[in-house]
C-alpha cells in the first residue's frame, strides 16, 4: 500500500512540474508581451503608466493576506517586507536574494535573467520601467503594515547596467512621510548573500505542491490585471488590438519552446491538436481533442482563465490570435478556425494538403 501510495505522489508531482512549467511560460511571456506592446504602441509615458496600474490594483489586500499565507506577518516590519517580496518572487519562480542585516534593516535582490523580459527584449524597454515596479509596490508596505516608520531604498537596476535590482526596507525612528517612503542611493559595496542563512518557505506551510500550484496564478494575475488596465485606458477596441498584436509576436518568438516544454515534437494537424490542448489544460482551460477524421480534429474548449464569463468574447478572440500563429508556425498546410459555442468555443484544425501561406 505504501509503494502504491508514493508511485501516485510522484505521479501527481509530475504532472504538477510539467502543467507548471508550461503555464508559468506562456502566462510570464503573455505579460511581458502586453507590456512591451504597450510601450511599442503607446510609448514610454503609457508603458509606466501600465506597470504602476498593474502593481497598485489591489495591492493592499494582497499583500496583508500574503504575510499571512507565508507566516511573517509577526516579523519587524523591514524583516517582514523583504521577506514577502523574497517569498513571493521566488514561488512566482524568480531567483532572489536576501540579507538580514539588522531587525530594522533588510536587503532584498532580483536576478536577471527577469522573468518578464526574455532573450534581449529588457535592453528594449526603457529603464525608467523598473523605477516604477520599484516605486509602485516597495515603499507602500508600511502603510499596509500600519507603520509609518517604514521605507524602502533603491539602489542598484538591472535596467542601468547593474547585475540585479536591489535595495533594502528600513525602519527609521521617526516617522516619515509619503514623499520620504521611496529614496534612491548609490551603494558601491552591499552585503553578500549567503544562502546557507537566508529564510527559507517553511515546508509544512508550503510543499512543493503548493508552490507549482501558486507559481501559474502568480503569472496569469499579472496577466488578468494588464487587461484590466488596458481597458480601463484604452477601452475595448483598442485593447484587443494591443492583446491581439502581443498575441500573435508572442506565438512568433515561443511556439517552438513552448512545443518542446509540452512534449509534442511533430508537427502533423495531431500533434498541433495535442499542443493546444496541453498548452490549454495547463493554463486552467477546460479542453477536449476529438478526431473529426485524418484530416481535421476539433477542440472543444470551455473555461477561459484567468477571465470569466464578464469579459468580452472579443478578448477571447484576440488571445486566440496566439494559437492560430502557433499553429502556421508549426505546420503551413494546417488551417484553425474559432467559433463560438455558447458559453465556450470550438476550435477546428484541418490540414489542407496544401501550403496555405
Amino acid at each position: 500500500m505504501t509503494t502504491i501510495t508514493q508511485e501516485a505522489t510522484t505521479t501527481e508531482l509530475e504532472r504538477l512540474r510539467f502543467s507548471s512549467a508550461l503555464s508559468t511560460t506562456f502566462f510570464s511571456r503573455m505579460f511581458s508581451a502586453l507590456t512591451a506592446m504597450t510601450f511599442r504602441e503607446k510609448g514610454e509615458a503609457a508603458a509606466n503608466k501600465l506597470w504602476f496600474e498593474v502593481l497598485t490594483n489591489h495591492q493592499g489586500d494582497r499583500y496583508a493576506e500574503g504575510l499571512r499565507k507565508l507566516g511573517i506577518h509577526d516579523d519587524p516590519p523591514a524583516v517582514a517586507a523583504a521577506k514577502y517580496h523574497y517569498f513571493t518572487n521566488i514561488i512566482g519562480g524568480l531567483d532572489m536574494e536576501y540579507v538580514e542585516e539588522s531587525p530594522k534593516k533588510a536587503w532584498v535582490r532580483y536576478r536577471a535573467p527577469m522573468w518578464m523580459y526574455a532573450g534581449v527584449a529588457m535592453i528594449a524597454m526603457p529603464a525608467s520601467v523598473r523605477r516604477t515596479v520599484f516605486s509602485s509596490w516597495h515603499p507602500r508596505n508600511g502603510k499596509y503594515m500600519n507603520c509609518p516608520q517604514l521605507g524602502y531604498v533603491g539602489t542598484k537596476f538591472s535596467m542601468e547596467g547593474d547585475p540585479y535590482d536591489e535595495g533594502y526596507f528600513i525602519e527609521y525612528d521617526h516617522d516619515i512621510d509619503e514623499s520620504q517612503t521611496m529614496r534612491y542611493e548609490t551603494v558601491l559595496h552591499t552585503p553578500e548573500f549567503d544562502p546557507e542563512t537566508a529564510p527559507k518557505l517553511d515546508p509544512v506551510l508550503w510543499p512543493e505542491e503548493r508552490i507549482l500550484k501558486a507559481r501559474p496564478k502568480f503569472s496569469a494575475g499579472y496577466v488578468q490585471a494588464t487587461v484590466d488596465s488596458l481597458y480601463e485606458t484604452y477601452g475595448e477596441f483598442a485593447s484587443h488590438q494591443i492583446v491581439a498584436s502581443a498575441s500573435r509576436l508572442l506565438a512568433v518568438q515561443l511556439t517552438p519552446e513552448l512545443a518542446a516544454t509540452a512534449g509534442v515534437p511533430g508537427r502533423s494537424v495531431a500533434d498541433i491538436a495535442t499542443f493546444h490542448e496541453r498548452l490549454l489544460t495547463a493554463t486552467r482551460r477546460d479542453a477536449r481533442v476529438t478526431k473529426v477524421d485524418e484530416r481535421t480534429y476539433r477542440l472543444e474548449v470551455g473555461s477561459y482563465h484567468p477571465f470569466d464569463e464578464s469579459y468580452p468574447q472579443g478578448l477571447r478572440q484576440a488571445f486566440f490570435e496566439f494559437h492560430s500563429a502557433a499553429t502556421r508556425m508549426l505546420n503551413g498546410h494546417v488551417e484553425i478556425t474559432r467559433t463560438a459555442d455558447g458559453d465556450g468555443e470550438a476550435w477546428q484544425l484541418t490540414d489542407t494538403g496544401r501550403w496555405l501561406w
